[in-house]
């Protein structure tokens, strides 16, 4: 029966066209269980370079590593200068040796006593001229080996400095692409919370609008029927509930649609203030008049949006209801905007809450209240 008043506003007829009317001219807005993604986003493709990118990051930092010592001393054995550092030193000794020798040689020359002044002068001159004509001979091949290790270290020492300086530079560019991306996901999680909430505040500001005409409308009955005195809605609120009237007859409507998704706290559902205490008290009312209905979730009927059904469902499972309970209140209910049944909407809710590793992870991460 139409719910006509003082101001001949059929409230269930408004209702119904003013809900029409939201659906029709919001956008589109995102949900975590649509396969498009704000902005123009892609989500998928977006994890798997992140993964890429991470895993050649972290071969590239392994082969890092000890990289430098590992190439220095490979260059260092192709080249043979450990071979040249041993020629340099067994040259150093043979230098060392001869010098020995000469020097004791001229001593013994000097101490003969057989042996003129002029003896031991020219005896020693000899020595000293055979000796250091080896010995500088030795000196020059020692030389020109130090040379040459010299050089191939330098080139040795460079090489390698530059073979590790290209790979710093790779580890750099992996690091700066992999914040690249991480900047994008975090984009993508601040621009889908932006539309989340601008979906949640248009659906919140329908329902204050349609119980502020409610509101005015009550007040209309109330001045048509000379009741209400000079009392405010409030006092006359509570003066109902004290005498154990029902506490707003105009909200039952909303009140027994609440009872039957299994709500209790409209809060849950955006109310909030003066309205949310009324309904609450309406639904209390209700269940104190109709006490079976508190001995277990009613069954709920009619057709939803399927977005709005799965944050049902979420919610839920915050109250600890588990799959089969669902089922058994919502099997009935249908969507206007998929073929999908509630039984099926229920079991990937709950395939998404319980899914484990980094799949399960990522698949939660974005999806309000699971």
């Amino acid at each position: 029966m139409a719910n006509n008043s003082a101001t001949n506003i059929d409230w269930n007829e408004f209702r119904r066209q003013f809900e029409q009317f939201g659906k029709s001219s919001k956008s589109p807005a995102f949900s975590p269980d649509q396969t498009s993604n704000p902005a123009g986003y892609d989500l998928s493709s977006l994890q798997t370079q992140i993964g890429t990118v991470q895993q050649k990051l972290d071969s590239a930092q392994g082969s890092l590593k000890n990289y430098y010592t590992t190439r220095y001393d490979q260059e260092y054995s192709a080249q043979g200068l450990g071979e040249i550092k041993n020629k340099i030193a067994n040259l150093d000794s043979k230098i060392a040796t001869e010098k020995g020798t000469r020097d004791e040689s001229i001593s013994k020359t000097r101490r003969n006593p057989y042996y003129s002044a002029a003896t031991i002068t020219g005896e020693s001159s000899e020595i000293e001229r055979l000796a250091n004509s080896t010995i500088n001979n030795y000196v020059d091949e020692r030389n020109s080996l130090a040379g040459q290790y010299n050089t191939t270290l330098d080139e040795v020492t460079k090489k390698v400095a530059a073979e590790t300086g290209e790979k710093e530079r790779e580890v750099d560019e992996l690091k700066y692409n992999l914040a690249n991306l991480t900047k994008q996901l975090s984009d993508y999680k601040d621009t889908l919370r932006t539309e989340l909430d601008r979906e949640s505040d248009e659906e919140h500001w329908e329902m204050e609008f349609m119980l502020k005409l409610q509101e005015a409308d009550q007040r209309a009955k109330e001045a048509s029927n000379g009741g209400g005195g000079n009392s405010t809605a409030g006092e006359r609120f509570s003066a109902r509930i004290s005498q154990g009237l029902e506490p707003d007859p105009s909200l039952r409507a909303t009140a027994e649609r609440l009872m039957s998704q299994g709500i209790d706290d409209p809060t849950r559902l955006g109310y909030s203030g003066d309205l949310a205490v009324q309904l609450e008290s309406e639904i209390a009312y209700l269940r104190k008049q109709s006490p079976e209905k508190t001995s277990a979730p009613a069954q709920a009927s009619g057709t939803t949006a399927e977005g709005t059904f799965r944050r049902e469902v979420r919610d839920a499972w915050k109250e600890g209801y588990n799959p089969e309970q669902l089922k058994q209140v919502y099997g009935s209910v249908q969507f206007t905007d998929s073929k999908k049944s509630a039984s099926e909407i229920i079991d990937d809710e709950w395939r998404i809450k319980t899914a484990g590793g980094v799949g399960g992870f990522l698949g939660r991460l974005f999806r309000i209240g699971v």
